[in-house]
């Protein structure tokens, strides 16, 4: 008797107006904290070691709600000379600056763009989130450093590691990669010379404009700011602002930082 009354009681509920609208909302409610909780924090992580090469080692991850950071450190390089050994030119001490700063570890938080972001997660997907062997086998390629690919959600830890693969998502994967690594070591190499050798930002500009002419170049606004600086700082080569100011407008990104008159 009980039971009739309770299925009469939500027959009724059920009849009432707007109650359809209701359970529509509570589905749809239900449905996208479902997904929500399946997305969790999506994140891919690309790692890359090879002693050859500057940086030697670095990594770079990219959540799906678009914070990021890039850590690289250059274990593979000559150690510097200690502070107390003789130098004979300026050139030497130079050498010897640039050396010590390569080496320190070096860190940077970043907001990664909207367009990067849906790439970077099509593309793992296509990739089947890297679950799976991408190494090329067919012959011996030449090195290029070993690279690491992975993808992380609440529920699973997926990773792929290889020199060279011919799959076509993990190897615009890769680039993109490589491209966000150049240009945020671009800039910071701009940072450093900015500070302590300034005759050396117009050979530095030169080569990231010709990089971004190129397409090598990814997240151009990381370096917003120090392109900025550069591009209306008067103590420095007129050349070399005018570089500055290619490359931001190239990228879509003011000349002149925020407030600036």
């Amino acid at each position: 008797m009980n039971a009739g009354k309770t299925l009469l009681a939500f027959i009724l509920l059920a009849m009432l107006p707007g109650a359809s609208g209701y359970t529509n909302a509570q589905q749809a409610s239900q449905s996208s904290a479902a997904s929500a909780e399946s997305t969790g924090d999506d994140s891919i992580t690309f790692k890359l070691s090879w002693p050859a090469v500057h940086p030697s080692q670095y990594s770079i991850v990219v959540h799906r709600d678009g914070r990021a950071e890039y850590n690289s450190d250059d274990k593979g390089l000559t150690p510097p000379q200690q502070a107390n050994s003789p130098v004979e030119s300026n050139a030497e001490q130079s050498t010897q600056a640039e050396d010590a700063a390569s080496q320190d570890a070096f860190h940077k938080d970043f907001t990664a763009s909207e367009a990067l972001r849906q790439k970077i997660f099509s593309l793992a997907e296509k990739a089947n989130y890297f679950e799976g062997q991408f190494e090329f086998t067919k012959h011996a390629v030449a090195q290029t450093g070993q690279k690491t690919l992975s993808f992380a959600d609440r529920s699973r830890h997926t990773s792929t590691t290889y020199n060279y693969s011919e799959d076509p998502s993990i190897d615009e994967l890769t680039s993109l990669f490589q491209g966000i690594s150049a240009t945020v070591e671009g800039g910071r190499k701009l940072e450093f010379d900015r500070r302590f050798q300034k005759l050396s930002l117009d050979e530095d500009l030169k080569y990231l404009e010709d990089e971004c002419n190129n397409g090598h170049l990814q997240e151009l606004q990381v370096i917003a700011p120090i392109l900025q600086r550069l591009a209306t700082d008067r103590t420095i080569l007129h050349i070399a602002q005018q570089r500055a100011q290619r490359i931001l407008r190239k990228a879509g990104q003011p000349v002149a930082p925020a407030g600036a008159e």
